[in-house]
């Protein structure tokens, strides 16, 4: 199953999305935490520390995966249920590497995602929304439109997808409860 949860920056959607990812654990499955973001400065290394300590009161064991690029070559079992935290780092991540052509940034996330929750029992993918932004550039504009296509495409292949505003999940797609989160 893939579940797609997007919102504005700091919106609380990966606070929900862990949740979500929790309530959907699959009995004797591994909860696997795939970070997409990278440490680059100070508030960076705060918003990582903050993510990491809230897991760690959980109650649940969660298995971090570092993964910054080519998503679909985690190793998983039928069993896993997977957070991948998210989907607009792991595009700049893709979109701005040497190796591979950034024209197909898109297509090799939405097919790595969409493969990924085809192997596994749940996916949970996070992304921020990004829509309501004005572009300063025409790379910017590009970046935008590169991510909304990811979002038409992963929602389209999502069972559930939510928004999350102010905290509060708002679902958009599916019939997922979302008593308690």
């Amino acid at each position: 199953m893939l579940i797609f949860i997007s919102g504005g920056v700091r919106s609380g959607k990966s606070g929900v999305a862990e949740k979500v990812a929790m309530r959907d654990l699959y009995p004797d499955g591994r909860l696997l935490y795939v970070a997409c973001g990278s440490r680059t400065d100070a508030e960076m290394d705060e918003r990582i520390w903050h993510h990491q300590q809230r897991r760690a009161s959980s109650g649940c064991s969660w298995t971090t995966i570092e993964k910054h690029v080519d998503i679909a070559e985690i190793d998983v079992k039928a069993s896993d249920t997977l957070l991948i935290d998210c989907v607009t780092t792991l595009l700049a991540n893709e979109y701005f590497r040497d190796d591979k052509p950034a024209a197909e940034a898109g297509g090799r996330i939405t097919k790595g995602i969409v493969k990924l929750a085809k192997q596994t029992h749940t996916v949970v993918v996070v992304s921020n929304e990004l829509s309501f932004e004005e572009p300063a550039s025409k790379l910017t504009s590009d970046y935008m439109k590169k991510l909304g296509f990811i979002h038409q495409r992963l929602v389209q292949e999502s069972s559930v997808a939510i928004l999350v505003e102010h905290g509060i999940p708002i679902i958009k797609k599916g019939g997922v409860q979302c008593g308690g989160l």
